[in-house]
């Protein structure tokens, strides 16, 4: 791999302009040494954006591996995607919001291979069976969460769940304790809380992995993003009603002309993602120059 091969692939990043709108330096990890399910760190930046990259910048953070949250957008994918999901929920007045508040993590995750290749540590997600949830949360948290989340505090490191960073749990219920945000605010507050409700997906840090190149995290990102344009990221088995890419815009478009949609939820987060889109691209410009570092500005003024 070479700066000619990112060069090419800038090129194609450049045609598919729709999704247009990481700093990747030496990171000095190292291991919180295990000693009780009670995690004492600062609260995320309390400014507004996507709940999944500042929880995840936080806790990486926590653990001596600076990302900001401009570059967990970037190298996630989100911030290049049009998440957009025609299966409801609905509001009152029967417009479909595409993009729900806050917006569901199924984005997020798809970019969990770059994030784990950038990062140095195995990033995983798990998840409840959505029927037994909802016949019991509780149940179901004892049964998928309580052995993680205790496990993943006592070796010193916060989980996320659903956006909210847990640090600690009791005999409460929910037992979860940590830093959320409030309704619909996708700004997290200063002081801990409990969880509001029973999480249903959690984000837990694995193993400590091999970090690639700067260059090679550039290249699987750049192929990531390009993906999400073409809607070639989601398993063969993920719901027909997700879209990343081209295909989102189409079918948003296609609601709104029907009068069936709320865009307001879709401009919302198309703000929040381009915003980190521009900032991850200069970043990444900065490492190359010549014909590579010109196409990559493009992507960027696009």
């Amino acid at each position: 791999m070479n700066h000619r091969h990112i060069s090419a692939v800038a090129i194609t990043l450049v045609a598919a302009s729709l999704i247009s709108g990481c700093m990747l330096t030496s990171q000095t990890q190292k291991e919180k040494t295990p000693t009780s399910t009670k995690i004492t760190m600062s609260a995320p930046a309390n400014e507004s954006g996507n709940i999944y990259a500042r929880g995840m910048s936080s806790i990486l953070s926590y653990l001596g591996t600076d990302f900001s949250y401009d570059q967990i957008m970037g190298l996630s994918g989100v911030a290049f995607i049009l998440q957009l999901d025609t299966s409801g929920p609905y509001l009152p007045n029967n417009e479909l919001d595409c993009a729900w508040w806050p917006n569901d993590d199924w984005g997020f995750e798809l970019g969990l291979p770059v994030l784990t290749k950038a990062t140095g540590w195995e990033i995983k997600k798990v998840s409840s069976d959505m029927e037994a949830y909802k016949k019991s949360p509780a149940a179901e948290y004892r049964r998928v969460f309580q052995g993680v989340i205790e496990e993943s505090l006592y070796a010193g490191k916060p989980v996320l769940a659903y956006g909210f960073i847990g640090t600690a749990t009791d005999d409460k219920e929910p037992p979860l304790f940590g830093y959320g945000t409030k309704g619909i605010s996708t700004q997290y507050g200063q002081q801990e809380t409990r969880i509001e409700r029973y999480p249903w997906h959690l984000y837990v840090i694995g193993k400590k992995t091999t970090v690639s190149s700067a260059t090679d995290i550039d290249l699987t990102s750049l192929h990531h993003i390009i993906a999400l344009f073409h809607e070639q990221t989601q398993k063969p088995a993920t719901s027909k009603t997700r879209f990343s890419g081209k295909q989102a815009w189409g079918e948003w478009l296609r609601l709104l002309r029907a009068g069936s949609a709320c865009d307001n939820n879709m401009l919302v987060h198309l703000g929040y993602n381009r915003r980190s889109a521009v900032i991850y691209l200069r970043e990444m410009t900065k490492r190359y120059t010549g014909e590579t570092a010109k196409h990559l500005s493009s992507a960027t003024d696009i």
